[in-house]
């Protein structure tokens, strides 16, 4: 008898608020080929607050993320604020880019 056993790699979520001059300089296409290039999942919009991103996929994965996020940006793109927080996994499958947030 062969006993397989599987073991689930753990599943991190980071949720990312870029504040600055985020709108109108591709920074969405931007983190959506990054997203797609390093296999995580998620999703980013425009919001009010700038450009949110909730990213999901392994530790290495999400690490790789955020410290390419923060050294490749578009060259337009001025960040005058970074907010990121572990929030629980969503199980997302894939990544997609959101309408913009209605802003109020």
């Amino acid at each position: 008898m062969t006993v397989t056993h599987t073991f689930a790699i753990p599943t991190e979520r980071l949720r990312i608020v870029l504040g600055g001059a985020v709108q109108g300089v591709g920074f969405r296409p931007a983190i959506y080929r990054l997203a797609e290039k390093l296999h995580v999942a998620g999703w980013v919009r425009y919001s009010g607050t700038g450009v949110e991103i909730e990213v999901e996929g392994n530790s290495e994965q999400v690490s790789d993320f955020l410290n390419i996020l923060r050294r490749k940006r578009p060259p337009a793109a001025v960040v005058t604020t970074e907010e990121v927080s572990r929030i629980a996994p969503a199980g997302a499958k894939w990544f997609e880019i959101l309408p913009s947030e209605e802003i109020a």
